[in-house]
């Protein structure tokens, strides 16, 4: 692998780093919208699952909630 090979690689995994992180961030907001729109752990779990699951796991998705 040459040196342009491996700056091409490591801007591809910054992005891909900024694409969770943001994504990340925007669960936590909707989760903290639900919580001050009165849904309960349960709801609000239910709609990660439905939305995020493919993205995140469980516990990440419980983790969300707690941290909001």
């Amino acid at each position: 692998m040459d040196y342009e090979e491996k700056i091409l690689e490591r801007e591809q995994d910054a992005r891909e780093e900024g694409k969770e992180e943001g994504l990340k961030r925007g669960v936590k907001i909707l989760v903290s919208s639900l919580k001050r729109a009165g849904n309960t752990k349960q709801e609000i779990m239910h709609l990660l699952e439905q939305n995020y699951g493919s993205d995140f796991t469980d516990e990440q998705l419980e983790n969300f909630i707690k941290e909001s």
